[in-house]
């Protein structure tokens, strides 16, 4: 009787997993880009690399992807320096035409290259290297240090070397670098990360982040975690944590 009340509770849970992978798996229309997904913990086999297509999602591909992925007319391919690497499409022209699927291409100008300070959990200095890439026209950019690159949709500056957001209710700080916030996420590492922005909400900076992290089901079924966590920009409090529902059965 214990044996048939664990195997009804085990079934929906594989039940969810493989039609959640059913509904994740979509048709390449490259030949060159695999049906393999991929990550810092799924690596991709021997010859191929892990790159994140528009419209398509991390998977496993032949190298140089720009030589074979074709943008939108006015745009050029791109990769982001992040891992995996972000296939992007920007614009050549005046004006930036939309993508497919309801995305906007977009273009990144150099808007300035500092060294910033920060004071760490230990009240000491730390001093960063961080490059500002801004869209033309527009507030939304990428913010890029010796680590990780991240989109951010507000406007930020440096000021005596420090460096801010510019919020609905005035300049906020950024004491926290996006690698600092990833460490105390429960991500493993940078390259468990899948997505990171740094954005306002609750009128103050806060990087929202996606990320995989390994575990067992009931000790015994390898699994992957989608684990959605935002962290405070200012504080580098953990704010929230979103993770599937049976993550309690993991672990």
């Amino acid at each position: 009787m214990i044996n048939n009340k664990i195997i009804f509770a085990i079934l929906p849970v594989l039940l969810g997993l493989v039609l959640i992978n059913m509904a994740n798996a979509r048709v390449s229309e490259y030949p060159q880009i695999t049906e393999q997904f991929c990550d810092a913990i799924n690596p991709c086999p021997e010859g191929l690399e892990c790159f994140s297509f528009p419209g398509i999602g991390l998977r496993c591909a032949q190298p140089n992807p720009c030589s074979y992925f074709q943008c939108p007319q006015r745009t050029q391919c791109g990769i982001a320096a992040s891992y995996p690497g972000q296939v992007m499409c920007s614009c050549v022209g005046p004006e930036c035409p939309a993508v497919s699927e309801g995305e906007q291409a977009v273009s990144y100008d150099l808007l300035t290259q500092n060294v910033i300070h920060t004071i760490d959990q230990n009240e000491q200095p730390v001093s960063h290297d961080i490059s500002l890439w801004k869209t033309t026209p527009g507030n939304k950019g990428i913010l890029e240090t010796t680590f990780v690159s991240v989109e951010y949709s507000n406007e930020l500056i440096v000021k005596e070397s420090k460096l801010f957001m510019k919020t609905s209710v005035g300049e906020k700080p950024i004491n926290v670098m996006p690698e600092d916030a990833i460490a105390v996420s429960e991500t493993p590492d940078i390259k468990s990360i899948r997505k990171i922005e740094l954005k306002e909400e609750a009128q103050k900076p806060v990087y929202s982040m996606e990320g995989i992290k390994r575990a067992r089901l009931f000790f015994l079924f390898p699994v992957s975690l989608k684990i959605e966590i935002k962290v405070s920009a200012g504080t580098g409090q953990v704010i929230s944590a979103k993770k599937p529902w049976w993550s309690f059965l993991t672990w």
